[in-house]
């Protein structure tokens, strides 16, 4: 109890620090040690060494599949850094602004936040649905019924759809964080520099932009890692195998199927699941430990 008396801010670490080590740490080690082993979930576990990950790689099957989700999950951050950020941003500057009905506008940017991410999935299904989407259903009545199809069964459109839908069911999350960010820009500043002839645009460029660097770094990490993870919508849109040709398929649906699905060859396989889930940690710390880097230089500079 010395120990607490001379370090008080031990009694508000230690019980963060024992669940994170709990859900966090042990469960990590946990995954890296079945990643070794050819193990079904149940039953006794052989140790193959790293031959899961040599299948990973390797295995004219499974690494095409890898290689796929993954290229589909970088291609889903670029996404969110390079378009659903500036959107977020100028969104949020829009509403700093106090346009004509912004308080409108907050309000249904929000609503797809706050929504269920299943009535989300639901409510994609029932705009593109081939047979009772709104979509074809609109279309045929018009005498467009040509133009109608099975949108997610469509692999050269169904990545570009699911982007539009996480688009617009996310971009209130980062769009807050700046509009909070925003909040805190001293009005004199913004005052002086309307003094100064600076039309909304340099204003935007020359003092907004530096303003909200704090927010541009933090949505960037959180964008990245949520890019990475992506599961609940591709899953309910295209299904445990990713839509056709697995045009939606993410590292997380890679993982459950191989992990929970019986598509290891046949059969469900903790080991290689495990294996799946230790090389995105891998990834994801690595692309999140870059950004830190990249980001203080350029804060820096």
């Amino acid at each position: 109890m010395k120990v607490f008396k001379k370090r008080p801010y031990l009694g508000f670490i230690l019980p963060g620090f024992a669940l994170y080590t709990l859900f966090v740490i042990v469960p990590l080690f946990t995954a890296l040690t079945y990643s070794f082993y050819d193990w079904s979930g149940i039953g006794p576990k052989t140790f193959i060494g790293l031959q899961n990950y040599r299948n990973l790689f390797f295995d004219p099957r499974l690494s095409g599949i890898f290689w796929n989700a993954l290229g589909n999950n970088v291609t889903f951050v670029v996404i969110v850094i390079c378009i659903i950020m500036p959107v977020q941003l100028f969104l949020a500057y829009l509403l700093d602004l106090k346009i004509a009905g912004y308080r409108f506008f907050q309000t249904i940017i929000f609503i797809p936040y706050v929504l269920s991410t299943t009535i989300v999935g639901f409510f994609t299904m029932l705009v593109f649905d081939p047979n009772i989407g709104i979509i074809n259903t609109v279309l045929k009545r018009m005498g467009l019924g040509r133009m109608a199809g099975a949108w997610f069964g469509d692999p050269g459109r169904a990545f570009t759809l699911l982007m539009i839908v996480v688009t617009w069911q996310a971009v209130a999350a980062g769009m807050f964080i700046f509009l909070a960010n925003l909040k805190g820009i001293p009005k004199e500043l913004l005052e002086a520099s309307i003094i100064d002839g600076a039309s909304r645009w340099q204003r935007f460029v020359r003092i907004i932009i530096p303003s909200v660097e704090p927010a541009i770094t933090n949505n960037i990490i959180l964008g990245t890692i949520w890019g990475l993870t992506q599961f609940d919508i591709p899953f309910i849109v295209g299904g445990s195998q990713g839509g056709v040709n697995n045009s939606i398929d993410f590292m997380n649906l890679f993982f459950y199927r191989y992990a929970f699905g019986g598509s290891y060859y046949g059969e469900t396989s903790m080991g290689f699941g495990a294996t799946i889930s230790v090389v995105l940690f891998c990834v994801i710390l690595c692309i999140a430990v870059a950004q830190i880097r990249i980001l203080r230089r350029f804060a820096a500079g």
